[in-house]
């Protein structure tokens, strides 16, 4: 494998110091952002095929490993084909990538069936 076979980037979302700013904003845009703001969750809208969002600071993202302490500042998803998944593993580690364990969920995200996801860290 020369490079990975990205499919699409299927989530966005950033970190914000005011949620109740950023959500009016991006209501303003015209986004669909239901809910109501909160800090303690990630606040997704359906733009095509992806979803972009934001959470507050103070809740930082999931990172996959087992330190809750360390959160990502910013939250990016890409999807690749589920047979493919080992084979991305496997080279993003021949270059120095921290891959997570691998989590499954059922029913998966973005309307499949299963889901697998893993979190990626920079070694640097």
């Amino acid at each position: 494998m020369e490079r990975l076979p990205l499919v699409r980037v299927a989530e966005v979302a950033f970190l914000t110091r005011d949620v109740d700013r950023c959500a009016k904003f991006c209501r303003e845009l015209g986004l669909p952002f239901d809910a109501k703001p909160d800090i303690k969750r990630i606040h997704f809208a359906d733009v095509g095929e992806q979803y972009f969002g934001f959470a507050g600071e103070e809740r930082g993202f999931f990172t996959g490993y087992d330190d809750e302490r360390a959160r990502a500042p910013l939250h990016v998803a890409f999807e690749v084909p589920g047979d493919k998944i080992d084979d991305c593993v496997a080279f993003l580690r021949s270059r120095g990538v921290d891959v997570s364990p691998k989590v499954e969920d059922s029913p998966g995200w973005h309307g499949a069936e299963v889901h697998q996801r893993l979190f990626l860290r920079s070694g640097g």
